[in-house]
């Protein structure tokens, strides 16, 4: 410049100032998730204590996805979440009809047992929820579960006698797909039962976990961390604390729990240590009447899961005495007249998944013969 004097370079600012906004903005970023990190996980805040404890408990609950806790929450805090578990091991609902000796009756004698008759479809039941599925003819009826967190279907068989547990006949090899389970066994509906091996949740349903009985046969080996789930010979259901099946009069009955409902009194509130899952139940009420409930999870648009709590409040509504979980996850399926219909977390969702057995519904009339199609 002719005067000797230099004139700012205004490029030169402007880069100072984007150099230093790469810098502050990341930083920002750090300090801001570095906070929510640290309040989530430390905060005393009732709000954020809950969903710490439901996150906590929902993922350590899991057979092959605990590290969504355990890389990101300390030990001790993981540890004292999961040490409040609701223990039902030493629970037995039902007790009375193990030895056979109950009141037996015939539940298909009974006259309109679920009220089908003041049913309308659309309309709501006697429990305040939709009913999907009045079905006269074979004594069912399925409603709609509609919760804060979850959605769901519930079924109500009229006839105990009519429920039993069908087993894949590839046993330690394959599992059944609940439509092939209800084909090969001529059911007219159907839920899961057991569980089974699944490593990297790639089980082929061929492995039953826990002890399984039906058609006089046992399969499996009994194991200490599961109840019991049993249908007796008079048709009344058994939940909880039951050793020696060989010492009582049993005609079906699988390995599970926790127990949610014992001789009409609720086992668990709120999450009891289990978080929120997808999840299917077997119940009974006084009368007999068997009800299957599976609430769909995993799916943030349609319903992620529920506690173990709302299963049960679910089920007093309908008046079951006696109830307790099957096995969960994306194993949750329930199926009616050869098609699956809850919107199960399964990569196969229309066909579910392979099972090792099933808690089967028998029609009235008799059915086609069975066959192998899977």
């Amino acid at each position: 410049m002719a005067d000797g004097k230099r004139t700012p370079n205004k490029d030169n600012k402007f880069l100072r100032i984007i150099r230093k906004k790469r810098v502050i903005i990341p930083t920002l970023a750090v300090i801001l998730v570095a906070a929510a990190y640290l309040t989530f996980v430390f905060s005393s805040i009732p709000f954020i204590k809950y969903w710490r404890t439901i996150y906590i408990e929902t993922a350590m609950t899991t057979a092959d996805h605990q590290w969504l806790a355990t890389a990101f929450i300390p030990k001790n805090i993981i540890d004292d979440v999961m040490s409040k578990v609701t223990d039902t091991s030493d629970v037995i609902g039902g007790e009375e009809h193990l030895s056979g000796d109950g009141d037996e009756e015939d539940m298909s004698d009974e006259d309109d047992i679920l009220d089908q008759k003041k049913l309308t479809v659309g309309e709501a039941d006697y429990a305040g929820y939709t009913v999907l599925i009045n079905d006269l003819e074979e004594g069912i009826v399925v409603s709609e579960i509609v919760g804060g967190t979850y959605k769901g279907k519930v079924m109500l068989i009229d006839d105990p006698s009519r429920v039993y547990l069908g087993t894949t006949p590839y046993k330690n090899v394959e599992g059944l797909r609940i439509k092939a389970m209800m084909a090969h066994h001529g059911a007219i509906a159907g839920i899961n039962a057991s569980g089974f091996a699944d490593p990297n949740d790639s089980g082929h349903g061929g492995d039953v976990i826990g002890l399984s009985y039906s058609d006089g046969e046992y399969w499996g080996l009994a194991v200490s961390y599961y109840g019991s789930v049993l249908l007796t010979s008079d048709d009344k259901l058994v939940v909880g604390n039951v050793n020696d099946w060989q010492n009582y009069d049993i005609r079906a009955g699988i390995q599970f729990g926790p127990v949610l409902i014992a001789d009409g009194t609720a086992q668990i509130e709120g999450s009891g240590g289990y978080g929120i899952q997808p999840r299917t139940a077997i119940g009974q009420r006084e009368d007999g009447v068997i009800v299957f409930l599976v609430i769909d999870g995993r799916q943030p648009t349609w319903s992620l899961g529920c506690t173990m709590g709302d299963m049960t409040e679910v089920l007093l509504k309908y008046g079951v005495v006696n109830a307790a979980c099957c096995d969960g996850g994306s194993s949750s399926v329930l199926a009616y007249k050869g098609e699956v219909i809850n919107k199960n977390s399964s990569l196969n969702p229309t066909y579910g998944r392979r099972l090792p057995n099933a808690w089967l519904v028998m029609p009235k009339k008799a059915s086609e013969a069975p066959d192998d199609t899977q």
